[in-house]
């Protein structure tokens, strides 16, 4: 429920000269293959005078939730409405820091799997805990043997996280290395890597052999974690590789590579999707296929036609207009107007 473009919700919301609330909905209707939903995001903002400056006044954002009119958390919404985005920002796979990968895997895997967000939550919590613990026993006003119930949580909901991970990014590495294939005319082997922070082998990836190793982990790191006064052992501290020929792609791939091997990605992504929720993803292109050439342009739409409903935003139409089907329906948006172009 966030937008890719904008940095802050403040953003999305249109103002009004003299108007002091500002009121936004995004909705959408969604048909699935057995029923239907109505999703609904409203905003609700008002100026505020906390941070205000005489040229850009503050905005407090309040956010409302509702599935098919009922109000929901925000976590409810995740799921009805499975989309698949292609952005420049997505050079970011290769390029960012681990963060940004972990998160792309929680968003994949929390579409198909709600039980899985909340582990992430819970995790998350058992972190904030430990950590506050591990400091309050290096300052003496805990005891060690009072990290042991926190090492419990940990391992239970950070064995569970890994498992779901490494079977993802498993079903992506062999759904991209194909499609990369394709769109590279059969150059480099492309492959996703799961990298956990804890020795792990092939034949100890089930969740049961992922909590032992954690477990052991974290005994062997214990006292580095009690000087450090923070946890450095578990499914936070991992990270996911693309690479090409075996190599890391962030080390010793160009831009085009990169840019080529997220497509596969993202493209493997709606593909499993499609495999584990039996509903079509919605493809979301925006402003990539400008940058790509005439030939990666047609794969790629070649690949996209595949898809029940694909959206694609570009700045200058004029340079994909060919490769666009003819039964395409085209919009302009200028000044916050969206426009059917004849």
């Amino acid at each position: 429920a966030r937008s890719r473009r904008a940095s802050t919700d403040s953003e999305l919301i249109r103002r009004s000269d003299g108007a002091s609330e500002f009121y936004t909905q995004v909705g959408a209707n969604v048909q699935r293959q057995d029923d239907a939903v109505n999703l609904q995001i409203n905003f609700r903002s008002a100026m505020s005078d906390a941070s205000a400056s005489e040229t850009q006044p503050a905005l407090s954002i309040q956010k409302y939730f509702r599935v098919n009119g009922a109000p929901r958390r925000a976590s409810a919404l995740i799921g009805h409405l499975n989309a698949v985005m292609f952005s420049a920002n997505d050079l970011d796979l290769v390029y960012g820091s681990p963060s940004v990968r972990r998160r792309y895997l929680n968003i994949l895997i929390s579409q198909i799997d709600n039980e899985y967000l909340r582990t992430v939550q819970r995790y998350e919590r058992v972190v904030r805990q430990r950590n506050f613990l591990l400091k309050q026993i290096r300052e003496g006003a805990s005891q060690v043997g009072e990290i042991a119930f926190w090492d419990d949580q940990l391992v239970a909901e950070g064995s569970r996280i890994m498992a779901q991970r490494i079977e993802t990014v498993n079903a992506l590495s062999d759904g991209a290395m194909p499609i990369y294939a394709n769109l590279s005319g059969g150059g480099e082997r492309m492959t996703v890597k799961y990298h956990p922070n804890i020795e792990l082998t092939p034949e100890s990836e089930s969740e049961s052999a992922i909590a032992d190793a954690l477990r052991a982990q974290l005994v062997e790191r214990q006292r580095q974690e009690l000087a450090r006064g923070i946890t450095v052992t578990g499914p936070h501290r991992d990270d996911v590789a693309l690479a090409l020929d075996g190599l890391s792609a962030a080390g010793f791939a160009s831009r085009g590579q990169s840019r080529t091997a997220v497509l596969a990605l993202k493209l493997a992504e709606g593909a499993y999707l499609r495999s584990k929720r039996g509903q079509e993803p919605v493809l979301l292109l925006d402003d990539v296929l400008s940058e790509l050439d005439a030939v990666r342009r047609e794969q790629v739409l070649g690949l996209a036609a595949q898809y029940h409903q694909t959206l694609i935003t570009t700045a200058d139409a004029d340079a994909i207009a060919a490769q666009l089907p003819s039964e395409a329906a085209r919009f302009s948006v200028c000044a916050g107007l969206v426009q059917p172009i004849e």
